[in-house]
């Protein structure tokens, strides 16, 4: 059981006796959008893709405070305990970057090597909205997603045509029609949306305090050079913020990387995890 007894579904691969890697989804996604990964790395590790709380077969506390962020760092932390471990690998892509870089923040022991897709901590992004015009554009939808329903009502439009949009990407076969039905056969759910946005009703601040990193986690950042949600200049403010980091951008690549160039991504995450196991 994780904080106020949440059940947490997740899809595991490979043997249990190997180093453990665990993947945390981004919005609005759940397991599946780490399938290319599973497949690559549970030949040496034993994975385990999560539906983080509110998503997918996990379960779906009611109302805002469920989904702060210290509750969502904590499931992670339990779950690591309740699968017989201390430490693993962490692969984190979008809002589960968010969480993955807080639990790094507060429990650096927890971590053998940190891999982040197309996020950053809450501190970097939130100095980067504010300060940056062009980021604050992108990041729209974070300030309409606050509105009671609206969210939601918007997100369902057109039998959820934002999966179409957002992921199909032409002249590229890795995100098939057949993949964006299994995200609407869950996002079609009724108010299935309601807590995967409540993730951002519950931890949106105009301000909060640039609280520094503990510990040395080796670290890797990877993201889209055609990222539709996430200004390039986000890496710069992670190499400040973090020791121990690397960072690299896929060209011609939008937001959901691990699935529309898993091969780039599948390398660059071995690359590092061949120089880190080593060191």
């Amino acid at each position: 059981m994780c904080p106020l007894d949440i059940k947490l579904h997740y899809v595991e691969n490979g043997d249990p006796s190997k180093p453990l890697m665990i993947f945390l989804h981004g919005f609005p996604e759940f397991w599946y959008s780490w399938r290319y990964q599973i497949l690559e790395f549970s030949k040496d590790y034993w994975c385990i893709a999560m539906d983080m709380r509110g998503y997918g077969h996990s379960e779906r506390p009611e109302g805002l405070a469920p989904y702060k962020i210290e509750l969502l760092v904590a499931d992670v932390r339990d779950l690591i305990r309740q699968l017989g471990r201390e430490k693993c690998t962490l692969v984190a892509h979008d809002w589960g970057g968010l969480i993955a870089c807080r639990l790094r923040d507060v429990y650096p022991e927890t971590f053998n090597q940190l891999i982040i897709l197309a996020s950053a901590s809450r501190e970097v992004w939130n100095t980067e909205v504010w300060e940056n015009p062009i980021q604050r554009r992108k990041s729209w939808y974070v300030f309409m997603y606050r509105f009671p329903w609206l969210a939601e009502y918007m997100l369902q439009l057109n039998n959820l045509a934002i999966f179409d949009r957002a992921m199909l990407v032409p002249g590229k076969d890795s995100v098939t029609p057949e993949d964006i039905e299994c995200y609407k056969y869950w996002f079609g759910k009724q108010y299935a949306f309601t807590p995967p946005v409540n993730y951002y009703r519950a931890n949106f601040v105009y301000d909060m305090p640039n609280n520094q990193p503990n510990g040395n986690v080796p670290m890797l950042v990877i993201y889209g050079e055609k990222d539709a949600y996430l200004e390039l200049s986000l890496i710069d403010r992670m190499k400040k913020r973090y020791g121990n980091i690397e960072t690299a951008i896929i060209e011609n690549c939008a937001h959901f990387l691990q699935q529309e160039e898993p091969q780039k991504v599948n390398k660059l995450i071995r690359d590092f995890l061949s120089k880190t196991n080593s060191s």
